[in-house]
């Protein structure tokens, strides 16, 4: 966990300034459709019998452990190929896929593609193959394994899954009311309250409106609300 403690500045244009630099990588988090349920399906291409398997993984750990379970229920599989991606969608440093001894190229890669083009988040694949005695060659692999995620994808019932930041606000008793009225319009959950010297109070808000939400307490607030978050880091 990488920490973060900003202040409000009473200067806007200062504040301004600081907090736009740092703010980035909160502003780019959001909304994502995962999957809401594992689903499953099989297909006989040329008297091999292929297995697909979609679920949900919030991490490569649980995408590990997803795939881990799926070859334990197929001991004897001549192939569990496998790909995810683990975290939301657009992620190049979270994904991950194997072809399970298949030629290289035919099964995990293509996997993953579609994972890619279906705007998923945290979303694990695993196609299980029993060699039926035909080989399918390389283009046949490519089509079978890319296919079956493919068509399984179409059956996937998806959810919303909103990131939330979590923050920390301090303000004067005086401006506790603006300070409620700002977060209900910014969809922030109210999670503690604490009356000490100030009011503390503890929050979560859908992180593409972290920015909006920091730049409009500032100006009600007129640099009287302090705050601090904390975001995942490597």
């Amino acid at each position: 966990m990488v920490g973060f403690v900003w202040k409000l500045h009473t200067v806007v244009s200062v504040y301004s300034c600081y907090f736009s630099s740092v703010a980035d990588s909160i502003r780019s988090m959001g909304h994502f459709h995962i999957p809401a349920q594992t689903v499953q399906a099989e297909q006989l291409i040329k008297k091999s019998r292929f297995i697909a398997v979609i679920g949900q993984a919030a991490d490569a750990q649980a995408s590990h452990q997803f795939i881990a379970s799926i070859r334990a229920r197929y001991p004897d599989a001549g192939h569990v190929c496998w790909a995810f991606i683990a975290g939301e969608p657009g992620n190049t440093t979270a994904v991950s896929c194997s072809d399970d001894g298949e030629p290289a190229g035919t099964a995990g890669k293509p996997m993953l593609n579609v994972l890619r083009h279906s705007a998923l988040g945290e979303v694990v694949a695993v196609v299980v193959r029993y060699f039926g005695g035909v080989k399918l060659g390389t283009g046949g692999l490519v089509r079978a394994y890319a296919g079956g995620v493919s068509e399984l994808l179409k059956t996937l019932p998806t959810t919303l899954k909103v990131e939330r930041t979590a923050l920390t606000l301090r303000c004067p008793y005086p401006l506790e009311d603006v300070l409620r009225r700002t977060l209900e319009r910014y969809d922030t959950e109210i999670t503690a309250l604490n009356y000490q010297q100030a009011i503390q109070l503890e929050c979560l808000c859908p992180a593409d409106q972290v920015h909006a939400l920091l730049l409009q307490l500032n100006d009600a607030g007129r640099g009287q609300i302090s705050f601090e978050t904390v975001v995942d880091g490597a």
